[in-house]
């Protein structure tokens, strides 16, 4: 039986992501039709729909029909913010028990992981009350990154590999498997890099986001693990509470993970056993299997691990570099990005469904229109669309390409969109132009009006291989202080009047425009 656990963080997460954070949590934010976290819950479904165990022999060579039983969503949001996307979720994917786990404060990627490690490892019940199957294996998922995702090609790196080494018998068994991509030399050091034996696939070395070169390989954020991988965070648990409760010295957590630092002083006991409880996969689990087939932990730099580096591994980690499109979702730009490709990936499946429609899983539950034109004979599209069918548009329309509409919203006569979304209750005015735009829930645009950002300036650049989304591209240009182009972004409830222009721009919540705006941020 396979599990898999999705890191949604909190509310102190997603500043970056701001206006549109205020109002709806990150992981929520729709994108292409769906909240960001339910395109992972869809590739857990598209994995198969029969609960099976993956054979201790290795002798199934297509485990993507495997699936997974049980997504646990991990985090320290309030239970109410999720409540309604719960009900929903587990309504759309009768196979899948869906559950939320909030952690009582932040605990870093690898500190949730085991403050739930007995959930996580606990087999499901069957329907006559007998204990169910083993966990076997999961996925653990980070909740900002958008990507078609290779979960089955993982399955079948993860179990070949172990049921080799079994075969075998070395010592060292596969206790994680990373999702890994290939990226630019000068965008590599914003992620989290690997050195990868290249005949093996073992990853020999780990820096997160290293200050020099490491490799073209990076961590995606998707890890496929065995459960005998928290026996080695139990022993970094172990190691970090000693040192803590010794009165050592402590180091400081790095910057870039939301304002959790450890200050270097002496605290009370139960802070110090706290602060221990804070894990991060990268820093300290991923940094300690990396290693010559696991016979050492050393990997070189700091990068903020604070664990021994004389650790003797139990395991290793394998990469599963994949091809697939991949990005992360950090920025409001980026949710432009990912909206394309998940577009473009539902168009995709939906034509490979209706050629191979035996041999390929049962498509997501989730009914949209996305078609080349209204089947009613009413608005046009260009390429994919996606539209809520409590959607109204109207039929001199012209939507795409990559627009999605969420539900309720209104699209008024002659109104042209490209490269947008539209949330859910906002209504576009007659004749108005949304381009590279997202249009917040209840905001209200004029008859008239033009909204319209730049193509995002962070986009990977189509002429070079292999180049990624630029991360963490800086609100203004530090040479003379102005908004760099990007994306115009309307917050919830924002009402434009007519005949206003808006170009670049980003406007906070329930604000209203008289005149036109170019390259500012309306508060």
């Amino acid at each position: 039986m396979l599990k898999a656990v999705i890191l949604i963080g909190g509310p102190s997460k997603g500043t970056r992501f701001r206006p549109l954070s205020l109002d709806v949590p990150k992981p929520l934010f729709p994108v292409a039709g769906l909240p960001v976290v339910q395109h992972h819950i869809d590739a857990c479904y598209r994995l198969g729909q029969q609960r099976s165990s993956i054979p201790e022999d290795g002798s199934e060579s297509n485990v993507s029909k495997y699936c997974v039983a049980e997504v646990l969503l991990l985090g320290y949001y309030g239970d109410d913010e999720l409540a309604d996307f719960l009900l929903t979720a587990t309504q759309s994917y009768p196979s899948l028990r869906i559950r939320y786990l909030r952690e009582p404060d932040a605990l870093g990627t690898a500190g949730g992981l085991y403050h739930f490690r007995e959930t996580i490892l606990a087999p499901l019940g069957n329907t006559d009350g007998s204990e169910g199957e083993q966990v076997q294996a999961f996925f653990v998922m980070n909740g900002d990154v958008c990507a078609d995702f290779p979960l089955d090609e993982m399955l079948d790196m993860h179990f070949c590999n172990n049921s080799l080494q079994s075969q075998h018998q070395q010592k060292q068994p596969v206790l994680i498997t990373v999702m890994a991509t290939e990226t630019t030399r000068q965008q590599s050091v914003h992620y989290g890099c690997m050195v990868v034996d290249k005949e093996t696939n073992i990853i020999q070395h780990y820096v997160e986001k290293p200050s020099t070169f490491v490799s073209n390989t990076v961590n995606c954020g998707v890890y496929l693990c065995s459960p005998r991988l928290f026996d080695t965070i139990a022993e970094i648990h172990l190691e970090m509470s000693n040192s803590n409760g010794n009165g050592t010295q402590q180091h400081t957590i790095s910057s870039n993970k939301n304002n959790i630092n450890l200050q270097q002083q002496q605290k009370p006991t139960e802070e110090r056993v706290a602060a221990a409880m804070v894990m991060w996969m990268e820093q300290d689990v991923l940094r300690r299997l990396a290693g010559e087939s696991g016979s050492g932990c050393s990997s070189g730099g700091d990068g903020g691990s604070r664990i021994k580096k004389d650790a003797v591994c139990s395991g290793v980690a394998l990469a599963a570099t994949t091809r697939n499109w991949w990005s992360q979702l950090k920025t409001a730009g980026a949710a432009i990005y990912a909206n394309r490709h998940y577009l473009a990936l539902r168009q995709q499946r939906q034509r490979l469904l209706q050629r191979e429609p035996i041999d390929l899983p049962l498509p997501s539950p989730v009914k949209c229109r996305l078609a080349t034109a209204d089947p009613k004979g009413g608005y046009s599209t260009i390429g994919n669309v996606y539209v809520h069918p409590s959607a109204q548009v109207h039929p001199t329309a012209l939507l795409g390409p990559n627009v999605s509409v969420g539900e309720g919203a209104c699209i008024d006569q002659g109104v042209r969109i490209k490269e947008s979304i539209v949330l859910q209750d906002a209504v576009i005015g007659q004749h108005s132009l949304v381009m590279h735009s997202i249009i917040g829930r209840r905001a209200k645009v004029g008859a008239w009006c033009r909204v319209e950002g730049s193509a995002a300036c962070s986009d990977p650049n189509p002429n070079v291989a292999y180049a990624k989304m630029t991360p963490q591209l800086p609100l203004f240009n530090a040479l003379d202080g102005r908004l760099n182009p990007s994306i115009t972004i309307l917050g919830c409830g924002v009402n434009v009047e007519s005949e206003v222009v808006l170009l670049n721009s980003i406007v906070l919540p329930y604000k209203t425009l008289t005149r036109s705006y170019k390259n500012e941020i309306i508060l």
